[in-house]
């Protein structure tokens, strides 16, 4: 299992992100991706599935670009926006939720952004998890899914109770804190070495963007 350094992977995934974003997508856009794909082989299928997820709503997206402007726009959006997705996936897929906390303490963020993502992420593994008790109990009780009133009173239910359980948590969280001296300022473990896939994960994106100034000033 490869884990690239925190610091490096949001600055590469910042930097590839937005070269994507801002300009017509072009072949060599691939090579990150592929690199990327290439070293997390082993969990090649489960990022697909989960870009193929995601797609469902880029798809909504292209549909209404399509709609509003031309076909080469909408399509050239869509590639785009798969692009960033599936680079991100693969570039993140290994790493625990707390590294970016980490990348961005190593960057020298505000104490105060560090602590409001440290706790966001918290937050979420929480709800998440309450989540999953939830669905796995709605499924021990035979619920189904479908239109009827039911379904959607139950839904209705799920969401009251996570944002009440998500009120209730962040309460307890911040008193803890309090009670505990907290000064808005987390400290995490910053052991982190620059290993070779780092070093070749930073030598294709600048590739990437080296390549396309070159072609755009001669081609």
């Amino acid at each position: 299992m490869i884990n690239f350094n925190p610091s490096i992977s949001l600055l590469s995934a910042f930097i590839y992100s937005i070269l994507v974003s801002f300009s017509a997508f072009e072949f060599y856009y691939i090579f990150p991706i592929i690199f990327l794909l290439f070293c997390q082989k082993k969990h090649l299928f489960l990022i697909l599935r989960k870009l193929l997820f995601l797609n469902f709503f880029i798809f909504i997206l292209f549909l209404t670009l399509l709609y509003s402007s031309s076909l080469n726009e909408a399509l050239n959006i869509y590639i785009r926006a798969n692009a960033i997705l599936l680079f991100n996936i693969a570039l993140f897929f290994t790493s625990k939720g707390y590294d970016i906390v980490r990348a961005l303490n190593s960057f020298n963020f505000p104490s105060s952004v560090v602590s409001s993502t440290y706790f966001t992420l918290k937050m979420i593994e929480f709800l998440t998890k309450d989540f999953t008790l939830i669905k796995n109990s709605l499924k021990a009780r035979g619920f189904k899914a479908d239109t009827s009133l039911f379904t959607y009173e139950t839904f209705g239910n799920i969401i009251g109770l996570l944002f009440v359980k998500a009120l209730r948590k962040s309460y307890s969280l911040r008193q803890t804190f309090i009670y505990r001296g907290f000064k808005n300022k987390i400290y995490l473990n910053e052991d982190f070495i620059v290993q070779v896939y780092d070093k070749y994960l930073i030598f294709t994106v600048l590739s990437t963007i080296l390549t396309k100034v070159i072609y755009e000033l001669f081609f």
